[in-house]
């Protein structure tokens, strides 16, 4: 009996055994349709594989891998999200910001799988982006949304009596963010070894710029995008039925950004990248495509004149890359991109050629003695002077006398680094402020006046500027005027004293648009041309490759391996 009973248990021991292993069996070949998990684990998706889980199709019997990745984007600073998903709930949007918040929110807490080799490009990228937008947060001022502070604020320092209450427009900060996206890998390709984040080819060219990274190339419909900069890099591979998929390396350790290479973070700046001028909304001014030699032609032939734009093109197939007086535009209407209270005065270079005569020390000096010779020839002839007109002669010398070297010599063209003081800044910026107040209020006043017939005016003028000096230079005697004791071409600042000479020009061009108010036209030229000067003293434009501007707010998908 007790060889029966040892018999039996030993049995059922076996049994039982058996049963544990084909059970095991059943249920390693079940976990073993769950196609892709070990491709979600930690050492390739860092914290975000605790996301990842398996769910079983009854209808199948198998298991279908559920993992989460991120789709990039770009939003601005603390806005509420007002998109939905397909089921009508609010997409919750997780700014990249450096916060304590947003690294836990986005899963990139550190990990011990850092700095492995496996691990998804596109995790190193949110944990780069979350290093450059602290900076760039630490240095961006107050400003974090599109709407006016009635601010009391000085056209002057303390020793001016004008003070005026002025809207001050802060700029709009975007800010990297990213949006959680669950997907299941039954519907990833086989040659794909990686769990995919998405982005759109308008954000992720964005991005690289802010990066620090030049585009080699950039072919999005061809697959073809590479770029570097600053120990980045991105390329590039097509993967069938899925499209292109990014690789981008992200230099280790991760980058400490300095803040002197720090751009302006708003969508404004953005655009500058694209070969594209942003408009002042406020004036009524669009936006401006000058990032090609086609583009240039196209916006003088549609905004100015066939005349201008067949002008430009003698003179660039003379001078290659060179667009005299197109490059005005660029002041004049756009709006002013660097924030309140900021030192950050870097923005992309919309065009090849961007000096101009309204960022040039010939240009002011040259508009300084002019106007100031106008009012003191006019108080001689006991003409009359409007108070605008003095009033923007008063504002330069006293930036002159304030700042010397720092408002109008050539130096300043180059102030390449985001060092200047920001009480300078802010000057100039409550003075930009003022003039475009101004312009607020003369379009209030007079139903007939619109900045755009003036601005467009003007440029339609600047473009003769080049040959009309060289012939003033050329006569037999030489006909070129003052250059006050400036060392440069006598082309430059005879081209100066054009812009002047061209005011009765722009005075008939109103005329034509009923707009027949001479003192009104001359007071308005000077302040826009001075509302240029300070702009582009509160910017620096960084030149390089530019994206194609069709490129600009595409909503076309691309992958991060």
């Amino acid at each position: 009996m007790a060889n029966d009973g040892t018999i039996s248990t030993v049995a059922l021991a076996v049994a039982l055994i058996a049963l544990i292993t084909t059970i095991g069996q059943v249920l390693g070949q079940f976990l073993a349709t769950a196609d892709g998990y070990r491709r979600c684990q930690p050492s390739v998706m860092g914290r975000w594989a605790k996301l990842t889980h398996r769910r079983f199709r009854w209808s199948e019997m198998r298991f279908e891998t559920l993992y989460t990745t991120p789709r990039f984007g770009l939003h601005p600073r603390l806005a509420l999200s007002k998109e939905k998903d397909t089921q009508g709930h609010t997409i919750q949007h997780i700014q990249l910001d450096g916060s304590p918040y947003a690294v836990r929110a986005s899963h990139c807490e550190p990990s011990p799988y850092d700095n492995g080799t496996e691990l998804a490009s596109w995790v190193r990228l949110m944990k780069a982006l979350h290093i450059y937008s602290r900076h760039s947060l630490m240095r961006f001022g107050s400003g974090s949304t599109d709407s006016e502070d009635k601010t009391l604020i000085r056209t002057s320092e303390k020793d001016m009596d004008i003070t005026q209450t002025l809207p001050v427009r802060k700029c709009t900060i975007t800010i990297p963010n990213i949006t959680v996206q669950q997907r299941s890998w039954d519907f990833v390709p086989p040659e794909v070894v990686r769990p995919l984040a998405v982005i759109s080819i308008s954000d992720i060219a964005i991005i690289a710029r802010r990066l620090k990274m030049e585009w080699k190339q950039f072919k999005p419909l061809e697959g073809n995008l590479q770029a570097e900069g600053d120990g980045h890099t991105i390329s590039s591979a097509d993967v069938r039925s899925m499209g292109t998929v990014l690789q981008i390396g992200v230099r280790d350790p991760l980058p400490s950004e300095e803040i002197h290479d720090l751009y302006i973070p708003s969508e404004a700046t953005d655009k500058m990248g694209f070969g594209i001028v942003p408009g002042e909304t406020d004036l009524g001014i669009p936006d401006h495509k000058i990032g090609t030699e086609e583009e240039i032609m196209a916006t003088l032939r549609n905004l100015i004149s066939q005349a201008a734009a067949d002008q430009v093109k003698s003179i660039t197939e003379a001078n290659p890359g060179w667009y005299p007086g197109i490059s005005d535009v660029i002041g004049m209407a756009a709006p002013m991109l660097r924030p309140w209270r900021s030192c950050l005065v870097r923005v992309p270079a919309p065009a090849e050629y961007n000096v101009g005569l309204t960022q040039q020390e010939e240009g002011f000096v040259v508009f300084h003695n002019r106007l100031r010779d106008y009012v003191t020839g006019r108080d001689l002839r006991a003409e009359s002077v409007t108070n605008q007109t003095r009033h923007i002669l008063a504002q330069y010398e006293e930036l002159k006398h304030r700042y010397g070297s720092r408002w109008e010599d050539q130096h300043a063209c180059y102030q390449s680094l985001n060092d200047s003081a920001i009480p300078y800044l802010d000057d100039l910026h409550t003075r930009h402020t003022a003039a475009m107040q101004y312009f607020r209020d003369l379009t209030r006043l007079h139903k007939r006046f619109r900045y755009t017939d003036l601005m467009y005016s003007h440029i339609r003028h600047a473009v003769d500027y080049f040959p009309d000096a060289l012939e003033r230079l050329n006569a037999d005697p030489p006909r070129g005027r003052d250059h006050y004791g400036m060392r440069v071409a006598g082309w430059i600042t005879e081209g100066a004293h054009i812009y002047f000479d061209n005011i009765p020009k722009i005075e008939a061009d109103m005329r034509k648009k009923s707009f027949d108010e001479p003192e009104v036209v001359m007071e308005a030229w000077l302040t826009m041309m001075f509302k240029a000067f300070l702009w582009h003293r509160c910017h620096f434009m960084v030149g390089g490759a530019r994206v194609p501007s069709i490129n600009w707010g595409s909503k076309l998908p691309v992958y991060i391996g």
